[in-house]
């Protein structure tokens, strides 16, 4: 497995200078986070001389790029699809695989998640045209919240370009142990997002209690049953809150997070 970090951690950066500090923290690669409400690293240009320009900083700092992280939830569902499909567009142009994004709609509540699995369908779609992945990533409140609903979104939206997006912060919350989650989604695990669950109540997490190896989740099963279910991909570390640190304790955290996890990586071998 790789290890990346998203560069929501380095908001406060241009593209240049978050990838530049990921790759002084070590990371083989990056996440790109294209995020109205939290950082917007990548814009929606297909421009050869914009695709060049950005191939060229991921060259300069030996990174890999390994996902693009999207979503655009103030906008119509409509522009939504528009915007994300502009983002698959960029993805394919700079040979990303993966473009990840979140479950939105209502937890347990059927009309919102028949809406959910509706929008979802319909940008698997434009991915799946493109040669490009859909990482959907259960969330806190939303349809798609628990191992139950994952599955229960793979059953009802048939597209080979839908995968999941392993967030084991998130299946914490909704009631699940991460590590048999890790083995009862199995292959269709396309990304994985690593930030930790705070004790004693998952609530209101702190970019600290975010950071893997600080919290309740226990890093070396989730880590030693994704290898048993078949991912080899990348992990990429997904720290948010942090907006207002100081870069310093920014890159602490960044430099943190991948020394921990390098860690149990090296034990699980």
């Amino acid at each position: 497995m790789k290890l990346g970090c998203n560069t929501v951690l380095f908001n406060q950066l241009d593209l240049y200078g978050a990838l530049q500090h990921i790759s002084w923290a070590g990371y083989e690669g990056a996440e790109i986070a294209c995020q109205e409400e939290w950082a917007r690293h990548l814009e929606l240009n297909t421009n050869q001389a914009y695709v060049d320009e950005i191939n060229y900083i991921v060259k300069k700092h030996g990174l890999k790029l390994f996902a693009i992280q999207a979503a655009f939830p103030s906008l119509s569902e409509e522009e939504q699809v528009k915007a994300m499909t502009k983002v698959f567009d960029v993805a394919q142009k700079l040979t990303i695989p993966i473009v990840a994004t979140r479950a939105f709609g209502k937890a347990d509540d059927k009309e919102a998640t028949t809406k959910e699995f509706n929008f979802l369908r319909k940008i698997s779609e434009k991915a799946e045209s493109r040669g490009i992945t859909l990482a959907v990533k259960p969330h806190r409140g939303a349809s798609v919240y628990n191992t139950a609903t994952v599955l229960q979104m793979l059953e009802e939206i048939k597209s080979p370009a839908l995968g999941v997006n392993f967030d084991a912060l998130h299946l914490t919350k909704g009631g699940d142990n991460p590590a048999e989650a890790a083995l009862k989604i199995g292959k269709h695990i396309v990304h994985v997002h690593c930030h930790d669950c705070p004790r004693p109540k998952p609530t209101n997490d702190t970019p600290e209690d975010q950071v893997p190896g600080r919290s309740m989740i226990n890093w070396h099963a989730v880590l030693n049953n994704l290898k048993q279910a078949g991912y080899y991909d990348a992990l990429d570390v997904h720290i948010v809150g942090a907006f207002t640190y100081p870069l310093s304790r920014q890159m602490g955290l960044a430099a943190e997070a991948r020394g921990y996890l390098n860690r149990c990586l090296q034990e699980i071998q």
